[in-house]
């Protein structure tokens, strides 16, 4: 007689974690199809100013602010990419922001961070969210050279916790110490 033996196996709670994290990405991209193609004038360059005693060859590392702000509406998804717009940057790390939602560092591939571009996302399920002008991440540069640096933010996504598109904007700043 063959009894078949059934063994009851139970989910770890990362692999749980994870499958959520994937379920969530994947309804951040189905948000950003939702929204109206971005257009060439919704980017800004914003311009970081250097130190003037530094030499051509000199690394020197910076902190960049990023903020969303999303008027008066909840934000509990974002998605932005940076791009440095002149050589000697790079993306040396990645902090979360202020407000709890998005304490935690943001989503975004560490590949890309070789480049002088990083696509930055993140999202909260809770109740208690950000409205208005918020710092949602802290993105870490190693520079090279005395000049000012410049900078070019797109923001991809912006939803409420239904995943619904909402206007916002991104900025950022150099850090404040």
């Amino acid at each position: 007689m063959n009894v078949a033996t059934h063994r009851h196996r139970n989910t770890p709670i990362a692999w749980l974690v994870l499958i959520f994290t994937n379920v969530a990405l994947v309804a951040l991209v189905c948000a950003q199809d939702k929204q109206p193609a971005v257009s060439q004038s919704e980017f800004e360059v914003t311009q970081l100013e250097g130190p003037n005693d530094v030499q051509p060859n000199d690394a020197r590392f910076e902190a960049i602010d990023v903020f969303v702000d999303s008027g008066n509406q909840p934000l509990a998804a974002y998605q932005f990419e940076l791009t440095s717009q002149r050589p000697g940057v790079e993306i040396v790390g990645i902090e979360g922001g202020e407000h709890a939602a998005f304490k935690e560092p943001p989503f975004y591939d560490p590949k890309a961070m070789n480049n002088n571009r990083v696509i930055l996302a993140a999202f909260s399920t809770g109740q208690d969210l950000p409205a208005g002008r918020s710092r949602v991440a802290r993105i870490h540069v190693q520079v090279t050279g005395p000049e000012q640096q410049e900078y070019r933010t797109t923001l991809l996504v912006s939803a409420t916790v239904e995943g619904k598109p909402i206007p916002a904007k991104v900025t950022i700043a150099k850090a404040q110490a």
